[in-house]
């Protein structure tokens, strides 16, 4: 299991920076959020309108009117926007394994914004890892093995049913912000929706999101 801990820690552990509450008109995004975008297209997706589908991956969710779903120029949307979104090389390089699928974010300068990352991993190198308990046990276990900042806190994994499917998820905080990790397994990949936010709202909006999602798309 010790590749799935590296790979799953190591890039869970980049983006454990939340939003910058000092600058409350520019919101700065967790640090490990900008891997390069190229598209949703490049990874089977496909967006119309508010709504992000992925036959590869059999799932479609729908954002509210007031996100964004990024595509090629997210990093130039978000630059426009005033967002500070400095790459980290390491970060892009320690998430080679896992694709970013879509990125979607919720900006409002009261109340801190959000972003929303959907990435998927490969789970077939590591058979042992047969749903999403055992994908965030595999984090925790990264977790209490790495040098974690002093503030940083993360739950036991937890699961949750929304809509007609179960998710597995595991909170972590830190005086940056808060975060919020979703996780299902389809067809041997770990599918996970990443929350940063600092407004309970914003979680509320993830859980209606993941409920009135088709995770039975064909």
């Amino acid at each position: 299991m010790r590749k799935v801990f590296l790979v799953v820690g190591v890039s869970v552990f980049l983006v454990i920076n939340g939003f910058s509450q000092t600058k409350p008109k520019v919101t700065k995004f967790p640090a490990g959020v900008p891997v390069k975008e190229t598209g949703v297209e490049a990874t089977g997706g496909k967006v119309e309108e508010r709504t992000y589908s992925n036959k590869k991956f059999g799932f479609e969710i729908t954002v509210p009117q007031n996100w964004f779903i990024g595509g090629a120029d997210f990093e130039r949307v978000l630059k426009d926007s005033g967002h500070d979104i400095g790459v980290d090389l390491a970060t892009s390089k320690a998430s080679r394994s896992i694709q970013v699928l879509m990125t979607a974010f919720r900006s409002e300068a009261t109340s801190g914004g959000a972003i929303l990352r959907v990435t998927s991993e490969d789970l077939k190198p590591n058979p042992q890892i047969r749903d999403a308990v055992d994908y965030f046990d595999a984090i925790t276990a990264a977790y209490a093995t790495a040098k974690l900042p002093p503030d940083f806190v993360y739950s036991a994994t937890k699961a949750e049913r929304l809509g007609a499917r179960q998710f597995a998820y595991l909170d972590t905080s830190s005086t940056a912000g808060k975060k919020r990790m979703y996780a299902t397994v389809k067809s041997g990949y770990a599918i996970m929706f990443t929350l940063s936010y600092t407004s309970d709202d914003d979680l509320q909006t993830l859980r209606r999101i993941l409920e009135k999602g088709n995770f039975a798309l064909k």
